[in-house]
């Protein structure tokens, strides 16, 4: 079955309200191998990449071109999937959507919503960076 948006994830702003984890150590762990320290490097160049990422994001959603939106946030959701199914990994995921379908109603909420857990996902990988 393919996958569409209206099926993904609803990124209404209250839906984005919420206290859902933005990372799991031990679901990234398990991802990585169990390889703290790899996953600490991981997490370092995802920090480092992100602005341009989400740059790319946003430079198609404001132009509109949906073939860019669908390929910047496939980008993004590979390189956050690393760190498991959270909720910059469903934005990134709805965004995608959204591009490959030509679907531009509530595309600017959805970016904020990547935005701001983006932003959430950095301080808790910064915070895991620094931990022994």
């Amino acid at each position: 079955m393919k996958a569409n948006s209206k099926n993904i994830v609803d990124c209404r702003e209250e839906k984005w309200l919420n206290d859902e984890t933005v990372f799991d150590k031990n679901e990234a762990l398990e991802i990585n191998g169990d390889e703290e320290e790899f996953l600490k490097e991981l997490a370092e160049m995802f920090i480092d990449g992100l602005p341009e990422q989400i740059s790319l994001v946003k430079k198609a959603v404001d132009s509109r071109d949906s073939n860019a939106l669908e390929k910047s946030a496939h980008n993004l959701k590979g390189a956050v999937a690393n760190f498991g199914k959270n909720t910059v990994f469903k934005a990134a995921l709805s965004l995608e959507m959204m591009g490959r379908e030509d679907r531009w109603d509530d595309v600017e909420e959805t970016y904020g919503a990547l935005a701001r857990e983006a932003g959430r996902l950095v301080y808790a990988l910064r915070e895991f960076v620094k931990s022994k």
